[in-house]
């Protein structure tokens, strides 16, 4: 999960030219009963919303393309909500581009219509003269709708970078209460996740060990040695981009590179891959 930027107030062209307003109008007189128009909240965000996400889940950073679509999922449930079953769900906010995430259709499945707040959870939105909600009442990032005080991590409000770590299993681990809750809400250490990163992971460790124990078997000389490891931190090293699924594991496997690789190694490979690595960091590898 990495922070994203969106402009809340300016919203996708083939939404804002829709009959989203009329829809929101219908959805305020019969708030959960409004049949929901997934071709107005789906269809005109989509496209936007992979450009913003580099067509990879906000919440686990997958990216499946090519494989099953991305899905439009409502940040805030749109016609129920499974913590409080009296609750009508944030009808409103169906078709409002701040509570437009992409996601990916496991992520999606396990969240569904969850979204467990700390203090009262607002029922009805505040109108302005043409009978639409207010911005504070619409927007995510508004003082009123943050006053529920969420548990679910928003991607385009919070620096999610800060409340999440990953360990050497390569399990994301929860800093903050909303960090444990985003983590057990969508599913973020399930067995097919946790597989994928981890098989980045030794995917790194296997090429320098293997790159290592030919230099010492004399199958390669020192120089090869070296410009094979360099080739390799640069690959761990372009993890971090934002466009790289699991980037953010990625980020970690470069800054924690003792942690996550050296220390993986029997002790000559150790004390000679940080070497390597320090010299890397300084250019003069």
């Amino acid at each position: 999960m990495i922070s994203v930027k969106k402009d809340f107030e300016i919203s996708p062209a083939l939404l804002v030219a829709s009959d989203r307003n009329n829809l929101i109008l219908d959805s305020i007189n019969t708030k959960n009963k409004h049949a929901f128009a997934s071709k107005v909240y789906r269809d005109t965000t989509l496209q936007e919303l992979e450009l913003l996400y580099q067509s990879k889940c906000a919440y686990c950073e997958t990216d499946t393309a090519a494989g099953a679509p991305m899905q439009v999922e409502h940040y805030r449930p749109k016609a129920k909500v499974t913590e409080d079953s009296s609750h009508l769900g944030y009808y409103w906010l169906a078709y409002e581009w701040s509570n437009l995430i992409l996601s990916c259709s496991k992520c999606n499945n396990k969240k569904r219509n969850r979204f467990p707040i700390l203090n009262t959870r607002l029922t009805e939105p505040q109108l302005d003269i043409d009978g639409l909600p207010t911005d504070e009442y619409r927007l995510a990032n508004s003082l009123i709708l943050n006053s529920e005080g969420t548990f679910l991590l928003h991607p385009e409000i919070d620096i999610v970078e800060d409340h999440f770590l990953y360990n050497e299993k390569a399990e994301i681990v929860g800093r903050t209460p909303q960090a444990l809750e985003t983590i057990k809400i969508c599913g973020l250490n399930r067995k097919e996740l946790v597989f994928k990163r981890l098989s980045i992971l030794n995917e790194f460790r296997d090429d320098i060990k293997t790159i290592l124990t030919d230099v010492l078997e004399q199958k390669v000389t020192t120089e090869q040695c070296r410009y094979a490891i360099k080739l390799v931190f640069q690959k761990l090293a372009g993890l971090q981009s934002p466009v790289k699924q699991y980037s953010r594991f990625g980020y970690f496997l470069f800054y924690k590179f003792d942690l996550f690789i050296a220390n993986s190694l029997e002790p000559k490979q150790k004390n000679a891959v940080k070497l390597l690595f320090e010299q890397f960091l300084k250019g003069t590898l």
